[in-house]
This record gives structure tokens, sequence and C-alpha cells, in this order.
């Protein structure tokens, strides 16, 4: 889970939140400067008219904020599960580039019993010079 936490705060997405963090900050300065510059031109009942247009303006950006956060989530959550796919596929096709494929392995046994095959010959060979050796020796007074 460590892993994860930081994935997430280092990964792709840190941009995303960058930006996202940006505009919030800059959204709440500027309804506190509109309210303020609007609070000095407007009459008492406009000023009321105002309030229950910021409130509007609050429980919007509220409402959008939460939709934001779902929607990272959910992004985050895609963005992580492809990864574990990419990761999970990568693993599978490395896993298989280290195994020999089945021509290795015919070739592979084709030179072995060609090997023994020789040994074979050499073997049977030198028991041959050799009974032929020693028969010859006891011919020879």
């Amino acid at each position: 889970m460590a892993a994860r936490s930081t994935r997430r705060k280092t990964g792709p997405l840190r941009p995303l939140r960058q930006a996202l963090t940006r505009l919030e900050r800059d959204g709440t300065k500027l309804l506190a400067r509109v309210r303020k510059d609007a609070g000095k031109y407007l009459a008492s009942g406009q000023q009321r008219a105002l309030v229950l247009l910021v409130r509007r303006a609050q429980r919007l950006g509220a409402d959008v904020e939460r939709r934001i956060r779902r929607g990272r989530r959910q992004f985050e959550a895609r963005a992580e599960k492809i990864l574990a796919e990419v990761e999970r596929r990568a693993a599978h096709a490395v896993e298989r580039l280290s195994l020999a494929t089945r021509s290795d392995v015919e070739r592979l046994e084709r030179r072995l019993e060609a090997r023994l095959a020789e040994l074979e010959a050499k073997l049977t060979g030198e028991k041959t010079v050799a009974r032929s050796g020693a028969a010859g020796a006891q011919s020879q007074p």
C-alpha cells in the first residue's frame, strides 16, 4: 500500500491535482473579491439578492468540487487498474522470454544425441583397439 500512495503523489496525475488545487484557490479568491466589490456598489435589497446568489454559487461550487473529487478518484482507480494490467502483462511477457522454445529444446536434444554417439563410438573403438592390442601382444613372443 505504501508504494501505491507514493506512486499516487508522484505519478502521472500530479499535474492534474496541482491544476485542480490551483483552480480551487483562485476561485475562492475571486469569489471573495466579487463579494467585496459588489457590496460597495449595491443597495441593501440588492445586497440581499447578492447574498442569495453567493450562497447558490457556494453550493454549486461545493457540488462541482465533490464531483471533481469523485471523478479524480474514479480516474485514479482506472489508472491503477490499467497500470496493474500492464505490469501483469509485462511480467508474463518477460517470463515467456526466459523460457526455451520447443525448437531450442529439440536442437539441444539433437546435439546431445550426436555427442553421446561420438562418445560411444570412441569408447567402443578404444575397447576394440585394446582387445586387438592385447591379442597382438600375446602372439608376439
